[in-house]
């Protein structure tokens, strides 16, 4: 079973930000949606996350959870989460 780090998590959901964004998401900071987001861009970062992660993002994370760096903790968890059942359904 191969686990991601911390960073390795922050580094796939950056990565999905910038590329849904652009150039205006630059520092992270703000809304998704303020910093130019659209419904469609928002669908693309959340298939990018969840595809790379494997985990679950429903779409209300954009709206729940609006900076990066909460995005970010909430994958995070969510990763962990996921690893820690499986790791004990084994």
């Amino acid at each position: 079973m191969v686990t991601e780090t911390d960073s390795d998590i922050r580094g796939t959901v950056e990565e999905a930000w910038y590329a849904a964004l652009g150039a205006q998401a630059a520092g992270g900071e703000g809304n998704f949606f303020a910093l130019g987001g659209t419904s469609l861009s928002a669908v693309e970062f959340m298939t990018r996350v969840e595809s790379r992660l494997e985990i679950d993002f429903p779409l209300e994370l954009l709206f729940r959870r609006r900076a990066l760096s909460e995005i970010i903790d909430e994958c995070t968890c969510r990763y962990r989460d996921l690893h820690s059942r499986r790791g004990s359904s084994s």
